[in-house]
């Protein structure tokens, strides 16, 4: 009995620093809370796009009232996978990120993939675009078996190093 009350009590107790810990998450906004220059720019960056939801990122912790970026969650063709853009309060496209089947990932990423990581499966890539200064990368979603890594890699297929990525992937949710 003692041993169940000392798993539980520990339990609790992680469970309680994890909550303190986390980051809050991008919180969906109705269209109507947008910012007009916000909603302007997407519709002349993507102008025959269908955004789905918006959502606001208020910085990383619970203190910050100011909104730091809006997120259009949005499809370009008019199928199901995401695209992805943020936005700055005055704005300014930030980033775009648009999700890649394993089937539509491009023929040097896939072979760089493989050849580093030959164990691994190829689930998904994300091509990220910022315009800031303005920079592209793949993000490959590779996994073998539980354990999963994301590696990036220029479009030139040349893997970035983790140490060497832009902070915005660091500061910003895509």
């Amino acid at each position: 009995m003692k041993k169940i009350t000392l798993w539980v009590a520990c339990l609790l107790f992680i469970c309680t620093i994890k909550a303190q810990e986390t980051l809050l998450e991008n919180d969906p906004i109705p269209n109507a809370e947008v910012p007009e220059l916000v909603r302007k720019s997407q519709e002349a960056n993507f102008p025959s796009s269908y955004v789905r939801a918006w959502s606001i990122d208020r910085g990383v912790t619970a203190g910050d009232d100011k909104p730091v970026s809006y997120r259009a969650t949005f499809s370009d063709t008019g199928g199901t996978n995401s695209e992805y853009a943020t936005y700055l309060p005055n704005g300014m496209l930030f980033f775009h990120s648009q999700f890649l089947e394993s089937n539509t990932i491009p023929s040097n990423i896939i072979l760089q993939t493989r050849s580093e990581f030959d164990m691994y499966e190829i689930e998904h890539a994300d091509f990220i675009t910022m315009y800031n200064p303005k920079r592209e990368i793949y993000r490959v979603k590779v996994r073998d078996q539980a354990l999963v890594q994301m590696v990036y890699y220029t479009v030139d297929g040349i893997k970035i190093p983790k140490q060497d990525l832009p902070e915005e992937l660091l500061v910003f949710k895509y």
